[in-house]
């Protein structure tokens, strides 16, 4: 018997696709919400939340974004990312420069400080990823991996 079904009695009347243990939203949001407690107690000391950490590698990956581009490939709105933005400048790990070619638009990079810290970061964001994925092979990981990339990307 499933983990529903002893908690809820014997389930009858419920279909096997219909209940909620067979619910893919439901497996995801118990799988992210796993995801998200181990993350925080990971990066506890370095303060990072995973949209926090993900800005940050993507200005990593690709100094001198801007922050329209950020918000575009992070699938945020730019009324969330600016005062995580002004988070992370307040805290000495990212700095805005004017474009060269566009005074309008203002470039992202990585503080020194940030920099010197990301490989760390990095580090313990696979620490965390393998915690939270040691019941799967390397070839399941892999599989995961493109499947849930198939559900948000537009990619083949």
């Amino acid at each position: 018997m499933n983990e529903t079904a002893n908690r809820t009695g014997s389930g009858k009347g419920v279909a096997p696709e219909d209940r909620l243990d067979a619910q893919i939203g439901y497996n995801l949001r118990r799988a992210s919400a796993l995801a998200l407690n181990d993350f925080t107690v990971e990066l506890a000391d370095a303060a990072l939340r995973p949209v926090t950490y993900g800005m940050l590698a993507l200005i990593d990956e690709r100094p001198g974004i801007s922050a329209a581009e950020l918000c575009r490939l992070l699938g945020m709105k730019s009324a969330n990312m600016a005062p995580l933005l002004a988070e992370l400048e307040e805290r000495g790990l990212v700095e805005r420069d004017d474009h060269a070619q566009d005074r309008r638009m203002q470039v992202l990079a990585l503080t020194k400080a940030a920099k010197a810290a990301m490989p760390a970061w990095r580090g313990q964001v696979r620490n965390h990823e393998d915690r939270f994925l040691q019941r799967l092979t390397k070839k399941e990981r892999a599989t995961l991996l493109r499947l849930l990339r198939l559900i948000w990307t537009d990619e083949d």
